[in-house]
């Protein structure tokens, strides 16, 4: 990987030190080891593309135009943190004027757990950052500005049941005998905000290598989990015979 600074003001004389760190990954004890790091003087008109695939810190949110691939979740459900052998697929609230409406919570004690058919991409090549559209029922949360606080996280499912059914998942058996803070991945792919408003969507970025790693088997899902105080409800594919249901968007190299 690399990243190439743009108007760095630094003279002749000047000391320069270079920093490398492993940021936002989770509350255990990480090591990473590194074979090779190189700091040096490039002209960024003629040093070439960084190597990778970086995503701008709090990415701009892609047209959705631009994406050829519009996949709904094949299965969602909820993973309860206290009760959990309680499947909660049906989690509901009685709508005033449309009635029973499942919905996906969020909240500290409880994760949305997300997973795709992506059968017919095996084998192919994503093109580049995708997006993960969720559909807002409504969400609480302190009204005070707090930094990093009443987000949403959203992480790799990385170990357990890779192909756990919305209608019978617990969180033992989503887990799968082991534990949770290594089914899912403690880094996560981005941490946003919820767009407030019944029927409003948020969307997240997607990076290429995560797309990637779905297409190829390797994470089995996204989870949805709660960073600081917040309760946020979106709806689930029950509705409407998934009009509502969380999608991924992205492109496959032709």
């Amino acid at each position: 990987i690399s990243m190439t600074t743009h108007g760095f003001d630094a003279r002749p004389g000047d000391t320069v030190f270079g920093h490398m760190a492993l940021m936002d990954w989770g509350l255990e004890k990480y090591r990473v080891d590194v074979d090779y790091i190189k700091v040096d003087r490039v002209d960024p008109a003629t040093a070439g593309p960084d190597k990778g695939d970086p995503i701008p810190y709090h990415p701009p949110v892609a047209d959705l135009n631009k994406f050829s691939e519009h996949l709904t979740v094949a299965q969602d459900s909820m993973i309860d943190l206290v009760d959990t052998d309680v499947n909660e697929n049906d989690w509901s609230v009685q709508d005033r004027s449309r009635g029973k409406i499942n919905l996906l919570a969020v909240d500290e004690s409880h994760h949305g757990i997300l997973r795709w058919d992506l059968s017919r991409f095996a084998g192919k090549k994503v093109a580049d950052h995708g997006l993960l559209e969720l559909t807002t029922y409504s969400i609480q949360r302190k009204a005070e500005y707090v930094k990093d606080f009443g987000l949403i996280r959203v992480v790799e499912i990385l170990g357990g049941d890779p192909i756990w059914d919305q209608k019978t998942v617990t969180t033992d058996s989503f887990c799968n005998y082991e534990p949770l803070n290594r089914v899912l991945n403690s880094q996560m792919i981005i941490d946003w905000p919820v767009t407030p408003g019944d029927g409003v969507k948020t969307y997240l970025t997607i990076s290429k290598t995560i797309l990637q790693r779905m297409i190829d088997g390797r994470t089995h899902g996204i989870a949805i989990k709660a960073l600081g105080a917040i309760e946020a409800s979106f709806y689930s594919m029950e509705n409407e015979q998934g009009k509502y249901g969380a999608r991924l968007h992205f492109n496959i190299q032709k």
